[in-house]
């Protein structure tokens, strides 16, 4: 819940909230991301994970397909932190615009940077 609330500490307004758990990967996270690029509600998809069983590196991977899969059209802010974080980082590196991700490492300015990403719409 830390995630809902330091998104409002910063104007922002959680639209949505789904855990997707630590055995999560795979089609399981497309299908999650599909579910909240779907929902009108939804202005920018904040991923915020601190992975120890899940893997980074694997939530990269699914992230590259659903958008590849369904062109996303939510700006999404990932903060990625844990097993395979680094790998997860070089993934998404050079693919910033293309996917419309924006990545940051740390949870204070990921935050902070999803809320700007929502009010530049």
């Amino acid at each position: 819940m830390s995630t809902m609330d330091i998104i409002k500490l910063y104007g922002g307004e959680p639209a949505n909230f789904l855990d997707v758990g630590g055995s999560a990967e795979g089609e399981q996270l497309v299908e999650a991301l599909k579910l909240l690029n779907e929902d009108p509600e939804v202005e920018a998809i904040f991923v915020n994970i601190f992975g120890g069983i899940l893997r980074c590196d694997n939530l990269a991977a699914s992230i590259i397909q659903a958008n590849k899969e369904n062109s996303f059209t939510k700006p999404m802010v990932l903060r990625l932190k844990g097993t395979n974080s680094d790998v997860a980082k070089s993934m998404i590196s050079g693919k910033e615009e293309e996917l419309n991700i924006f990545y940051n490492e740390d949870f204070d300015s990921a935050a902070q940077q999803v809320c700007k990403v929502v009010n530049r719409q």
